[in-house]
């Protein structure tokens, strides 16, 4: 781990157009000035105080405060002596206007202000003698709006100040801490904050003292395990608690530590109004048909009263609410048993057993490690310790979790847990062979249940057991498995892992839909099936599939987080960026540890999404997130996919040594095991090298991967490959553009399409609007388009050519013009750097994302180009010049 920089505490970030607002208001001869208003840590002060810095520093600055308010004039103690009270309103006036014309008095916490100090300000602003910039919270006393008159009658400007934007976050986070902002990190923090900025700044001083963010690389990934992070930003959640009544505090304490309380015990304890006025603000709700409930909203607040709840008062509750009767949800019996360890009350083992299962199939796999961390693995069952592995590989601690497998293995009572133990071990090992748990391990437990002739179905620990099944989301099969289905799954298992997941389509699709395997095989298969769907170009019965098996499948583990990346993808392809972004935001869990897991999964598509767009520095950013996201919490099936994306954005950035790095990377993975989409990481791979260093081998081998594609009928790899060949090296095969555009469903499909379908019918007017649509997600495309418009109007006589539409040489910059110049002189990158005053990785970054315009991949190539983009520009200003 690289060690971190000191914290910097980030300058006003997302307010700018908010301080515009104030600084106008202030200039606005129809307005006497503006109110903000704000929750606690939303920006008020800060925002007031920079603009009083800009003006000078000198106007008046008045705060409020409880004690103050019960004084007349009080705000104004600290400019005029309240004791003496001979003449002490035209004492106020004089001091607040002072000698200037019109000055700005600055009055913090208005919210606070007694009735004469509101009522003299509102005078002097109404009158004009003063200008006002007010700040007052929300809500904080009931029934009192400062300024309201003034609001009315539209004289004094109102502002809400609302939670940062997403992309402020990142800034704040990525800018406090010198790195880039993992998708997990943002989770997080946003949860946690709220996107409040005091309550953001709050939290990054916190990670930066107990140093909880940590640097990979440039990266700054979650520690997901890391008990403690949950302690962060409680100044503010008190406070926000401290506004409500002392019942609406212990009620929302109640709630929040019993998962869920009943109306009648609410009611019984004297609390049911103070709930039902949380239920009006939106902090409590009321769930159920027949026995109705109340339920608390999860944020930050809810995290800090279970921490900070006393010992003493947390028993009492607890008492209360175990004595009463009735069927509390799991995940309120898991919360419960919680509760209970947390505040030393005495707990049955089974119980902490049952909330740590409840916990790992809800997601909550932070809670689940704590609940578990002192219960010996020997009292656990087969399926437990199975669970439990499960839980140790989905937050990164995959030798742990092998070392339960093969215990689970040892103690196994039925074919479908060994199956479902399979699954698990080739999702997580990527050597083919681990020293707990080896291939050989499983037939060896088919043998050993087979031979203890166990009927699971009357064995009180198996989770398939009727009342058990009826209350876990995790089946592991509907009517168990016969040995001989259960050694054919573990064929096919075996031939995924052995195959880098390319095996049989047809049956893994069988698989998939079979409701009597087990739950955790049929997520694989599905998950498997979807891959070879895409790579072959069936977007909708990839989507088909999905959605069908998704239905049936509770959540499980790795598997969720992988389909949620899939299903972004199957948006993506069908040209749905906005919903595929969408279906990225929104964790599945608010558990620290599940929004570590998935943050590689949502970096590595928002790296995919950005590319198709054109957007490289959002790209390279979230790919080398992704990357080492995936790497650090073992995710290595992931792995390839991730690298071959993140090599190829690099090289189309110009960042050659880390494109290099990559590749370095990428050989280095383990050539057994499972490893999601691998030709598809490997024609990134090749494509990359061939551009940076013109290996023929790198071309050859991907001519090789395009022939295989076609054999296997993988025409969603070919039209990739055919759709690069185009892009990079300019090849053009009329024919094979045509045919595959109608085998398939996608961006490369559609672009392949329309640039043949043009060529075939020589329609120079449709290759232009080809490179319209591509000048800005991808200029060398653009480029190639037009020029080849350019050939076919030698052909087909005159279209019409309009200057600005396809004259890529507008898109240049400056220092790219000047670069050209250096190039077609025949310098080199160390010899423009030189002369430039730069670094020579700069000059190549600047040349590729020229070569990308231009349409080129060789600095041999730039003079044509320019000639071609000069010829263009004369013959559309002479064609404009005779049309005039």
């Amino acid at each position: 781990m690289t060690r971190q920089r000191a914290f910097s505490r980030p300058p006003l970030f997302g307010r700018v157009d908010e301080l515009r607002i104030i600084e106008e208001s202030l200039s606005d001869s129809s307005m006497v000035g503006i109110l903000i208003e704000g929750d606690i840590g939303m920006g008020k002060t800060c925002l007031a105080r920079e603009v009083h810095r800009r003006r000078g520093g000198q106007e008046h600055w008045l705060r409020a405060d409880r004690v103050l308010s019960e004084i007349p004039f009080g705000v104004f103690a600290m400019i005029v002596d309240l004791d003496d009270p001979g003449g002490l309103p035209g004492r106020v006036i004089s001091a607040v206007t002072g000698n200037s014309q019109v000055p700005a008095v600055f009055v913090d916490d208005a919210h606070y202000l007694d009735e004469h100090s509101l009522r003299m300000l509102t005078q002097l602003a109404a009158n004009g003698t003063i200008k006002l910039v007010a700040m007052t919270r929300h809500s904080v006393v009931e029934g009192f709006w400062p300024f309201a008159d003034l609001v009315d009658e539209q004289a004094l400007t109102q502002m809400v100040l609302e939670p940062l934007a997403q992309e402020d976050l990142r800034n704040a986070v990525e800018y406090s801490f010198d790195g880039i902002a993992a998708q997990g990190v943002l989770d997080i923090v946003d949860f946690h904050s709220g996107r409040n900025p005091g309550k953001l700044l709050e939290l990054l001083e916190y990670c930066r003292r107990k140093n909880r963010l940590l640097s990979r690389n440039g990266v700054l990934l979650l520690d997901g395990l890391d008990i403690d992070f949950d302690v962060r930003a409680r100044d503010f959640a008190r406070i926000d608690l401290d506004q409500h009544s002392t019942e609406e505090k212990e009620a929302l304490e109640l709630v929040v530590m019993a998962g869920e309380i009943d109306i009648d015990l609410m009611l019984s304890i004297g609390l049911g109004p103070a709930a039902d006025r949380l239920v009006d603000g939106g902090e409590l709700r009321i769930l159920g048909d027949t026995a109705r409930v109340y339920v608390a909203r999860e944020h930050h607040s809810s995290e800090t009263i279970r921490y900070s709840a006393p010992i003493g008062r947390s028993r009492r509750w607890y008492g209360i609410v175990r004595d009463y009767p009735g069927h509390p949800s799991r995940r309120s019996q898991m919360l419960r048993t919680e509760w209970a360890l947390g505040c030393g009350v005495d707990v049955d083992e089974r119980q902490v057993i049952d909330a740590a299962i409840t916990a790992i199939e809800t997601g909550d796999w932070h809670r689940a490690l704590r609940i578990m961390s002192d219960v010996p693995t020997d009292r656990l069952s087969a399926h437990e310790l199975y669970e439990l592995a499960s839980l140790y590989c989905n937050v990164g601690q995959v030798a742990l979790g092998l070392d339960l497998l093969a215990y689970c293995l040892h103690k196994a009572c039925c074919p479908e847990l060994v199956i479902t133990a399979a699954v698990l071990w080739a999702n997580r090992q990527v050597t083919h062979k681990s020293v707990a748990v080896e291939a050989a391990d499983f037939p060896a437990a088919l043998d050993r249940v087979a031979a203890q002739e166990r009927d699971c179905s009357t064995d009180e620990t198996c989770h398939h057991n009727g009342k058990r099944q009826d209350q876990t989301t995790r089946g592991f099969a509907a009517g168990g498995l016969d040995d001989a289905t259960a050694r054919a799954l573990l064929q096919t298992v075996n031939s995924v892992v052995s195959t880098h997941g390319q095996p049989n389509r047809e049956l893994l699709h069988r698989q998939a839909l079979d409701v009597s395997l087990p739950d955790a095989y049929r997520l694989g298969a599905l998950v498997v099936c979807v891959s070879l769907e895409l790579e072959q170009g069936r977007i909708e019965q990839a989507d088909e599939i999905m959605t069908l098996v998704k239905r049936e499948l509770p959540g499980l583990g790795m598997g969720t987080v992988v389909l949620r990346m899939l299903g972004a993808r199957v948006l993506m392809e069908h040209g749905d960026l906005s919903a595929a972004r969408r279906s990225l935001q929104m964790p599945q869990s608010s558990d620290i540890a599940h929004i570590a897991s998935q943050s590689g999964t949502s970096d590595m598509m928002a790296a995919e999404l950005a590319l198709l767009e054109g957007n490289l520095d959002a790209a390279l950013r979230s790919a080398r997130a992704g990357v080492e996201a995936l790497e650090y919490w073992e995710q290595l099936s992931l792995l390839a996919a991730a690298l071959g994306v993140a090599q190829y954005v690099a090289t189309l950035s110009g960042e050659r040594d880390l494109a290099a790095g990559f590749d370095a990377r990428f050989a280095r993975l383990a050539r057994f095991g499972l490893h999601l989409e691998s030709r598809r990481a490997l024609v990134y791979t090749l494509i990359s090298r061939w551009l940076r260093t013109s290996d023929p081998e790198s071309e050859r081998q991907l001519r090789q991967l395009l022939d295989d594609a076609e054999r296997d009928q993988a025409y969603g790899l070919s039209a990739q490959i055919r759709f690069l060949l185009f892009r990079h090296l300019g090849e053009v095969d009329i024919e094979e553009m045509r045919r595959i555009s109608g085998l398939g469903e996608g961006p490369a499909f559609r672009i392949l399409g329309a640039v043949g379908e043009a060529l075939w019918t020589k329609d120079a007017a449709a290759l232009l609007r080809i490179a319209d649509a591509h000048r800005s997600s991808a200029p060398d495309v653009a480029a190639r388009c037009v020029q080849m418009a350019k050939d076919r109007l030698h052909h087909r006589g005159s279209v019409p050519l309009s200057r600005g539409s396809y004259d890529l040489s507008v898109e240049l910059t400056e220092r790219e013009r000047e670069i050209c110049g250096f190039l077609v002189k025949g310098m080199s990158n160390a010899e423009i750097a030189a002369l430039l005053g730069a670094a020579v990785r700069t000059v190549e970054g600047h040349a590729y994302r020229l070569y990308r315009k231009l349409g080129v991949t060789r600095r041999h190539q730039v003079a044509e180009a320019l000639a071609r983009l000069n010829i263009e520009a004369v013959g559309a200003a002479k064609q404009e010049s005779e049309n005039s």
